[in-house]
């Protein structure tokens, strides 16, 4: 399974010339802010309109850093439920969502064992992040397979060869 985290646009930041990818082979989750549905538009040929849902809304501002831990706890747990339901499909879907849930999602990924590709810390506007389970990315990236896969002979044979 692969996910597909998107940072949505501000606005206009989507040139209206962008080349569209297809995402016939993933579904498309948004949250319910108009700006979600229309970056999955200028950025994808999409055969069924995107999914939206509000757990990939970005919760208000917060006073104080009590306010900000429990935004934080808040944004976290709704991420968990999300990866929840996008486990139980077993679907490769595109996330388009905003900065505070996109955070919240790539820790919870990292959390669960997901191999995270591309980004930075603080994510930009049309950032992509590739997020795949590790055990399809046995023997040779950055993570040991061992850990993640025990039955693994590709792992076992280049353990191996480095001792």
């Amino acid at each position: 399974m692969k996910i597909i985290l998107i940072r949505q646009a501000e606005k206009a930041a989507v040139p209206p010339d962008a080349k569209k990818g297809n995402a016939a082979a993933y579904r498309v989750y948004t949250g319910t802010a108009p700006a979600g549905r229309e970056t999955a538009e200028a950025l994808f040929t999409l055969p069924a309109p995107p999914v939206q849902t509000p757990l990939l809304d970005d919760l208000p501002g917060a006073e104080g850093v009590r306010g900000w831990l429990e935004a934080h706890k808040a944004a976290r747990r709704r991420a968990g439920d999300f990866l929840d339901r996008l486990e139980k499909d077993e679907l490769d879907s595109v996330v388009i969502c905003g900065g505070q849930s996109m955070s919240a999602l790539r820790a919870v990924l990292r959390r669960r064992g997901y191999l995270l590709e591309g980004g930075g810390l603080v994510p930009r506007p049309l950032e992509r992040v590739r997020a795949t389970r590790r055990s399809l990315h046995c023997g040779g990236c950055a993570h040991n397979c061992l850990l993640s896969e025990a039955k693994c002979e590709k792992g076992r044979s280049k353990l191996k060869g480095i001792r």
